[in-house]
């Protein structure tokens, strides 16, 4: 079914609007952003030094007939799980650079059109993402009736194409019956390479995609498994899951690199595809049909996934409830905010386990994340007035009142103590035990961030 975009509140007219506009005028100054859950720092994963998905924003905001609530319940039950603040916004206006002050991650849900229409809007999301290097999510109808062209294939160069078409690269031409029970797969096509389960025909790859991109690698960890017996991929393959899933406006997977207005747009990074011999024939095809990728925009990230046209984040898999889609979602959003990249030598203080890449953005990113051991302070035995050998063992003053985060690792890199625990003026924090040798101390405080001072008990 098409949706015929619907008037947006921005674009009515009236004493009506301008009565509301004058009522709420004081209210949506006093809270340029509408918080929905609030963070929880005692949530698991809020706990992990690298753990970067604190705050997100779900901008849900239609301009045709698509749900947003199932979206909305899906970003509230992982807020929930893993204690991120979770805003929501809903009208033509709600994106500016207030709204999107400290999110890691922006989700746009069902748009159904340009959603950035509005100057300010525009303007805010693409400093957020290409110049702040944060993440955008887009999930099914946000690739749909985005002006450039209305019809046919699009012509990202012409100057007047929207930015969101850019970033997408290719939108929706048509789709199956919602919901189609389709497999859907991992993708791991390597460069040179036809895709599996592709037409005949189907042109190869121009580079690696999702699995077998370092980049994106990690997206597929700790997936359930979906048991289609002997097949190779069973661990990268889940069958029975229904939704409306979109043909487009040609391949994704060939568009490489490009260049607009200045700003470099990297190469399109196919994350899952749909295996179409698991549908109906009478079904449309694509040949090879992917249905989430990546992209990378400017210094920031960005991703789309198909799935979400009616609640497929709780539907069954066959027998199996499992919410396979909201699993990716989320580790989609982890890779958004690079949570996926960092010091991967296990021999350093700060060595993240989750890390497949060092760097995502050359010239942005860290480029020794690993950092070196010349630029810590060396303190031996007690003789320091901020972090000290006590008789309990590493003692470290607090002065700023919240949560404090300690890691420590000895000099193999081993984590031997982590925890998050209160302090304030006046008060000590004690941690690792009193043992003799060289030992790495990350504390992470409420305000001034993350230092690691190396200390050492002889």
């Amino acid at each position: 079914m098409k949706y015929a975009p619907q008037p947006s509140a921005g674009k009515r007219t009236g004493a009506a609007l301008g009565l509301a506009a004058s009522l709420l005028l004081g209210a949506w100054q006093s809270a340029s952003a509408q918080m929905d859950t609030p963070r929880n720092p005692n949530a698991e994963y809020q706990k992990n030094p690298n753990a970067h998905v604190k705050h997100v924003l779900l901008y849900n905001f239609t301009l045709g007939g698509h749900s947003k609530t199932p979206i909305l319940n899906a970003m509230r039950r992982l807020a929930t799980k893993y204690g991120f603040q979770l805003d929501v916004g809903g009208t033509d206006n709600y994106i500016t650079a207030a709204t999107l002050a400290g999110v890691d991650v922006a989700v746009f849900s069902n748009g159904d059109g340009d959603v950035l229409a509005n100057a300010t809007s525009l303007a805010a999301v693409k400093n957020f993402v290409q110049v702040q290097g944060k993440g955008l999510f887009q999930t099914h109808a946000a690739a749909a009736y985005i002006p450039c062209p209305t019809s046919g294939e699009e012509n990202l160069n012409d100057p007047n194409c929207k930015w969101l078409a850019r970033v997408l690269v290719r939108q929706y031409l048509h789709h199956n019956p919602d919901p189609t029970n389709a497999t859907i797969y991992a993708d791991s096509v390597l460069q040179g390479a036809i895709p599996p389960r592709s037409f005949a025909g189907s042109p190869a790859a121009t580079q690696n995609h999702g699995r077998k991109n370092p980049e994106t690698i990690n997206i597929f960890r700790n997936l359930p498994k979906n048991g289609l017996g002997t097949n190779v991929n069973t661990e990268f393959m889940w069958e029975q899951l229904g939704c409306e899933w979109y043909n487009y406006r040609g391949n994704p997977r060939q568009q490489g690199a490009q260049t607009f207005d200045g700003v470099a747009f990297g190469p399109i990074n196919i994350l899952m595809s749909l295996d179409e011999s698991s549908y109906a024939a009478t079904d449309p095809k694509m040949g090879d049909h992917p249905m989430s990728w990546a992209r990378k925009v400017g210094n920031g990230l960005t991703a789309y996934m198909n799935a979400g046209h009616s609640d497929v984040y709780t539907r069954a898999r066959g027998t199996v409830r499992d919410s396979i889609i909201e699993k990716i979602d989320w580790n989609m959003m982890r890779y958004l905010a690079r949570d996926f990249m960092g010091c991967m030598d296990a021999n350093s203080p700060k060595y993240n386990p989750d890390a497949s890449v060092t760097l995502l953005t050359p010239g942005f990113d860290e480029a020794a994340p690993c950092g070196t051991v010349s630029n810590l302070n060396l303190i031996k035995g007690s003789a320091s007035a901020q972090i000290s050998f006590g008789q309990q063992g590493v003692v470290i003053p607090t002065i700023e009142r919240g949560f404090y985060r300690i890691v420590a690792s000895n000099a193999r890199g081993q984590h031997v103590f982590s925890a998050t625990i209160p302090g304030g003026p006046g008060q000590n924090i004690t941690a690792l035990e009193n043992k003799k040798g060289a030992y790495f101390i990350e504390v992470n405080s409420p305000k001034t961030g993350k230092s690691v001072t190396k200390v050492e008990l002889k």
